[in-house]
């Protein structure tokens, strides 16, 4: 049940769990046992892992913490896509 719920990519069935760091123990653990990460399918895992990861963050995040963060989160952008822009430019 647990593989097929993380090949459908269930979210809410991870999501809805009590203990989420019951969840995150046995991810980590089935993923050391169980998960070649350099196959497509382990990299699909680890695609759906960080994604729940950064979806439970963001769902307990405190108001106050999301707008500190979605702020760096954009200034890091921009100053990313400013330094991409710019060799881009220079390779052309």
């Amino acid at each position: 049940m647990f593989l097929e719920r993380t090949d459908a990519k269930d979210f809410e069935f991870f999501m809805k769990k009590g203990n989420f760091l019951k969840v995150v123990d046995t991810l980590e653990k089935y993923q050391q046992r169980m998960v070649n990460t350099k196959s497509d399918s382990g990299k699909e895992f680890m695609l759906f892992k960080r994604q729940l990861y950064q979806m439970y963050e963001v769902q307990n995040r405190s108001i106050d913490e999301h707008e500190e963060f979605s702020l760096s989160l954009e200034r890091q952008n921009l100053k990313w896509l400013y330094q991409a822009n710019l060799e881009y430019i220079s390779e052309m």
